[in-house]
């Protein structure tokens, strides 16, 4: 959220505080009752945004270089398992498309990652019967899909987290103003009531205050008599 938006909602909640303890003073004017029920729900969906909004992505980049690095370290001894087999039988095209080192798998974009380790599982499944010598067996494999799949599956979550945060800034200035709609109804509706207090502290509960305001630094006292300056 913007400075300004922090402000108003700090406002807003000044306002909820004022509403909530003094319920008597304005529970019975309908109009008044009503406009404060839609003020609060737009508080409570603007702090609901404004929590989406200021997610830390840094967890998901995390997770998927776990992800990346279990992948990899699965991949590249089943990939030269695959490639020594492809030499014993003289199968070019296979050495090929599966000589991959540890560097190649782990560097690179990570579609290329994925994609790189994607092709060993997949011929080393087709090969399977003819690896068992070369220590590739089935829970190594499995193993080895299951994490091709985990890592796939957190290479979107970046780019949805940022098209989610995108939707949710678009979505803070509507609820805004709807509530500063509301509470226009609330203001108008303050000469019927009654409760001086109340409508005293209301009032100052309106007033928005910039918490981020610059305060003026302190001037720096004069050095005293026999005092050595630098």
């Amino acid at each position: 959220m913007t400075t300004k938006q922090i402000n108003k909602l700090d406002m807003y909640l000044a306002v909820e505080g004022i509403c909530d303890l003094t319920t008597s003073a304005w529970q019975t004017l309908q109009g008044f009752f009503d406009a404060y029920a839609d003020l609060k729900t737009h508080i409570n969906t603007i702090q609901t945004l404004a929590q989406s909004q200021g997610q830390n992505n840094s967890g998901i980049t995390k997770d998927k270089l776990v992800a990346r690095t279990a992948m990899c370290a699965l991949a590249e001894p089943i990939g030269k398992a695959v490639h020594a087999y492809a030499l014993k039988t003289k199968n070019n095209t296979l050495a090929q498309s599966v000589d991959f080192s540890m560097s190649d798998l782990s560097g690179g974009r990570d579609v290329q990652s994925s994609d790189r380790c994607q092709t060993i599982a997949t011929l080393a499944t087709t090969n399977l019967p003819n690896l068992t010598n070369y220590g590739v067996k089935i829970p190594k494999l499995t193993a080895l899909t299951n994490a091709v799949t985990t890592y796939t599956g957190l290479l979107s979550k970046p780019r949805d987290s940022r098209a989610k945060n995108k939707t949710t800034t678009a979505n803070l200035p509507v609820e805004y103003s709807a509530a500063d709609s509301a509470l226009v109804i609330m203001d108008d509706l303050t000469g019927q009531l009654t409760d001086t207090t109340f409508i005293s502290d209301y009032r100052n509960a309106r007033i928005i205050v910039d918490t981020n305001a610059r305060r003026p630094k302190p001037k720096t006292p004069p050095p005293q008599p026999g005092t050595a300056t630098s």
